[in-house]
């Protein structure tokens, strides 16, 4: 079955389920207890929860809970001989944190992640399709 979904509400056409498709940049201020703001019009996305990883450059990833256990899937069918697999799985699982958003939309960023990142006080929330980037502005 195929889903046409609005434009307006940042979807793709899928066969099977309808994921949203994470668009867009927004700059958020970092508060005081490691909190961001996530953009209302993407919260709905992360509606079942949310993963917080290292990402491969100095930035954060933010995938749906969802979408990380199809990456985690897809991940492991690679071979653990490799070791170029193994520093992926290190980088993706290694650093990752399950997290929910709260009544506000917001979600609490662990200390180590902020510092990998090199979080400060303003960030950009940029869309990357399946998941969520996290930059200091400064970067």
């Amino acid at each position: 079955m195929w889903f046409k979904l609005p434009v307006c509400h940042r979807h793709l056409y899928l066969k099977g389920k309808a994921e949203q498709m994470f668009l867009g940049e927004f700059s958020h201020t970092l508060d005081d207890k490691g909190r961001i703001t996530i953009p209302a019009k993407l919260r709905a996305g992360f509606a079942s929860g949310l993963v917080i990883t290292r990402g491969f450059e100095p930035c954060l990833m933010i995938y749906p809970v969802e979408t990380f256990r199809v990456l985690e899937q897809k991940a492991h069918s690679l071979s653990l001989t490799n070791p170029a697999n193994r520093s992926i799985f290190r980088l993706l699982f290694g650093g990752a944190s399950d997290a929910t958003l709260d009544n506000l939309g917001r979600v609490v960023v662990p200390e180590y992640l902020r510092t990998f990142a090199g979080l400060q006080t303003q960030v950009a929330v940029v869309g990357a399709g399946q998941y969520l980037e996290v930059w200091d502005v400064q970067k």
